[in-house]
């Protein structure tokens, strides 16, 4: 895992594409890429058609905005899907089933920036955008962009898929920032956590050449009236030259891995990640901590809007066992 264990240490711990740039399309401005044989020049792409995708982009935000399921699976092609940042695939009928639940909570806020809409034949266009994730509680935006493929059906202009990538913009902090949490914590739930929450305890420290903090996060026993067993987590957490990034490594002996990337916003760190589950799947995780300065931080996770999350912890506080950092 990226970080703090879940309550339930299942197979069933997510679902694909939870943080998707899905949440927000726009119509932009036209770039005709659709040529004529006369000349070489290029054919303007009907005004028509462009204000067009435009409406459908904007009636496609209305059905998001109002939770309209119905609408917002028919703006999509099919067989339309979501390809994010880190190759996780959403189908449609998963798009309008994270777009259109009411009862979410808090959600990412996505700024959209510029976009512009190119038109590859007069029945396929494709809208390239850039756009800001500001997580709930974080102050500095994770850039993105975004490709929105939009195809003509029976007259219809339709979304047929969108492809996601990253900006990793965001401050790195450098791998002496995470001094602080260096020591033995104990886990403290939140009142409103769901389910029941066994013992976890967590010891971090540095490698013999101070490279790394070796992080290890143990669930002693079963959470009271749950057949879970004791479970484990490894991590190293450490700079990673290739991409400029404090990066993580953890192994679970329920046998998932994880790597995630570390990103400083103020007092908390982001840590966004993706998992591979012993049965295969993969899944992405943003967790967000934040430390007091003393001795206690909180932990929070955005919840999965594709599964329940009856008996999964999602925030919670962790107090130093002992009142000074062990280094």
């Amino acid at each position: 895992m990226t970080a703090l264990p879940r309550a339930r240490w299942s197979s069933a711990a997510g679902r694909r594409g939870r943080f998707s740039t899905v949440l927000l399309l726009a119509g932009g401005w036209a770039v005709c890429v659709v040529t004529t044989a006369v000349e070489g020049r290029c054919a303007e792409p009907a005004a028509a058609d462009v204000a067009a995708i435009r409406a459908a982009a904007a009636a496609y935000r209305a059905a998001i905005a109002k939770g309209d399921a119905a609408a917002i699976r028919a703006a999509w092609t099919a067989d339309g899907d979501v390809v994010d940042g880190w190759g996780n695939q959403l189908a449609v009928e998963d798009i309008a089933a994270v777009t259109a639940r009411a009862d979410d909570g808090a959600r990412p806020e996505m700024r959209l920036g510029e976009t512009r809409l190119r038109f590859i034949t007069p029945e396929v266009a494709v809208e390239d955008g850039a756009v800001d994730v500001v997580f709930p509680g974080a102050k500095t935006p994770l850039e993105g962009r975004f490709s929105a493929i939009w195809t003509r059906q029976n007259g219809t202009w339709k979304l047929a898929g969108i492809r996601e990538a990253e900006l990793p913009t965001a401050p790195a902090g450098t791998l002496e920032d995470l001094e602080w949490m260096v020591g033995e914590w104990a886990l403290v739930p939140d009142a409103d956590s769901k389910g029941a929450v066994p013992e976890i305890t967590m010891t971090v420290r540095w490698d013999a050449a101070h490279m790394f903090l070796l992080r290890e996060v143990r669930q002693a026993a079963a959470a009271a009236g749950t057949d879970q067993p004791p479970a484990e987590i490894q991590q190293r957490i450490g700079w990673d030259p290739l991409v400029g990034r404090i990066r993580s490594w953890s192994f679970a002996t329920d046998g998932s891995r994880s790597e995630a990337t570390w990103f400083r916003d103020g007092t908390s760190w982001m840590v966004k990640g993706a998992t591979v589950h012993p049965d295969g799947r993969q899944t992405t995780t943003v967790n967000i901590y934040t430390f007091d300065g003393k001795n206690r931080f909180t932990w929070r996770t955005m919840e999965d809007p594709l599964e329940s999350t009856v008996g999964l912890l999602t925030r919670a506080t962790w107090i130093r066992k002992q009142g000074e950092p062990q280094r």
